[in-house]
């Protein structure tokens, strides 16, 4: 794989995890996330920074391994262009948003009788907007050690979509804030990452995965 320079940090990967039930340990340099519910058992990912210590061993791990995904986080889309590890080929690629939570917590008007609630579930807190008791809105949020991972999980479609997801995002702000968390993080599909970095989001790398030829 080519050098490249600008390694973004991966701190946030297990509350990312923790947004889609998943288990993440510490490997090295990466993590090794567990596989999710629905998936096969013996699957797992491999998440690192590129460049990094820890990068080639892992894809020559993923390379050697059934079922298993290698994910490289790259510092932008010239750093990720050209990644071709050894026995793997490209198979998705992603984009890690993030935001102050400063720049999100504020106020939105939302319709009214519409109320946000956040309920803690096993490994996450969930994060929902209902307008006369009716969920509308809907989305996740988990901290872990100081690093804040999101994700819009419902929105309605319409006119009131924008605003409806502001007001998620504020109440995750909040909360992040809350617990010591400056930033939040989120993974998008390329496609949607220029609507958010109109409203306050930044891109910080991109995501490339792998999987076996």
């Amino acid at each position: 794989m080519p050098e490249q320079h600008g390694l973004p940090a991966i701190g946030w990967v297990p509350a990312w995890a923790d947004l889609q039930e998943r288990g993440a340990d510490p490997i090295g340099a990466g993590f090794v996330v567990e596989a999710g519910m629905g998936q096969d058992p013996a699957g797992k990912e491999y998440v690192a920074g590129w460049p990094g210590p820890d990068a080639e061993k892992l894809a020559g791990q993923a390379a050697g391994e059934p079922s298993v995904r290698l994910t490289l986080l790259c510092a932008d889309a010239g750093a990720a262009e050209g990644l071709a590890p050894g026995g793997l080929a490209p198979v998705a690629e992603q984009v890690l948003l993030m935001a102050p939570t400063a720049g999100l917590d504020a106020a939105v008007e939302l319709p009214e009788n519409s109320q946000v609630a956040l309920a803690p579930m096993e490994t996450y807190d969930a994060v929902e907007i209902t307008v006369f008791d009716h969920p509308v809105a809907k989305g996740r949020i988990q901290v872990r050690d100081a690093f804040a991972a999101v994700a819009i999980t419902e929105l309605p479609q319409g006119p009131g979509k924008e605003a409806f997801e502001r007001g998620l995002f504020a109440a995750m702000a909040e909360e992040a804030f809350l617990h010591g968390a400056e930033y939040l993080h989120m993974v998008v599909h390329p496609d949607a990452a220029a609507s958010y970095e109109a409203s306050g989001w930044a891109v910080a790398g991109r995501l490339v995965s792998f999987e076996r030829n």
